[in-house]
């Protein structure tokens, strides 16, 4: 089957219907080759040598927000309560990706990270990995324990969901995480979501400062981009120190008339 033909097939949905049945079955027929061109053109092995740890600077991309989320556990949380002020990874997937290139190899990078942040306590208390699943229709808290269990992870590596599209459509947005579902002809949902793979790096700020892809997304690299961010904070005074007032306001707001001091005299 032609890329042409698959794209008439399966059109992008709308909004998500709660409760939605999906049809993977009807996806047998379909090239293997053409559900992989939905998440990226071809496949990329990188091929670099990640940079010294604080040789660079991060740019700062954009800002995020709070969002409620549910842990594996079932328990209401906020992607800032999981933070915990650290430097954080964040992955979105859904635990029925079958594009080795998708959400497979998401978690499998975040598992090489786990694995090094255990082996070093001093890092893995500041730094955070969360999983969050847009598919919460079928990844539910009880869903993403039995992936989380899949993994061992340690204490730094957090699964969560949301409680469905409310609650999900404005943190994909936040991120700038595309995400649809892919549906047949008919307009049955075929199981599968059309989306990039995005693996988002944020500081202590709850800045994005680098946001990781196929060609791009190895342990090695990520894991240095987190202990620059961390040396970056270490230099840095902590939020006010050594002032009362930023410059503009100093400039811009003179004291009242009243609680003005005397005129210099002239000599």
């Amino acid at each position: 089957m032609t890329r042409r033909a698959f794209a008439a097939l399966l059109a992008l949905a709308g909004q998500a219907v709660a409760a939605e049945v999906a049809a993977p079955a009807r996806l047998r027929g379909v090239d293997p080759t053409a559900l992989g061109y939905t998440y990226a053109v071809g496949t990329f092995v990188p091929e670099y040598a990640p940079p010294a740890v604080g040789s660079y600077t991060l740019p700062v991309i954009q800002t995020v927000g709070d969002h409620p989320l549910l842990d594996a556990d079932g328990r209401p949380a906020t992607l800032f309560a999981l933070k915990r002020g650290e430097v954080a990874v964040v992955a979105f997937i859904y635990t029925t990706c079958v594009e080795v290139a998708g959400c497979p190899l998401g978690n499998a990078v975040l598992k090489r990270i786990d694995a090094a942040l255990a082996a070093e306590p001093s890092l893995a208390r500041r730094a955070q990995l969360i999983t969050v699943s847009f598919d919460p229709e079928r990844d539910t808290p009880a869903r993403m324990a039995e992936v989380r269990a899949l993994y061992h992870p340690s204490a730094s590596w957090r699964f969560v969901t949301t409680r469905g599209e409310a609650e999900l459509r404005p943190l994909l947005d936040d991120f700038g995480q595309p995400v649809a579902k892919l549906r047949f002809a008919d307009g049955r949902w075929s199981g599968l979501f059309r989306h990039v793979l995005k693996v988002f790096l944020l500081d202590r700020e709850n800045r994005v400062r680098n946001v990781y892809s196929v060609g791009f997304l190895g342990p090695e690299l990520v894991l240095n981009d987190v202990r620059t961010l961390l040396r970056e904070a270490d230099a840095s005074p902590p939020p006010g120190a050594g002032c009362l007032a930023s410059p503009t306001t100093a400039v811009s707001a003179p004291p009242p008339a009243g609680a003005r001091g005397p005129s210099p005299r002239r000599r």
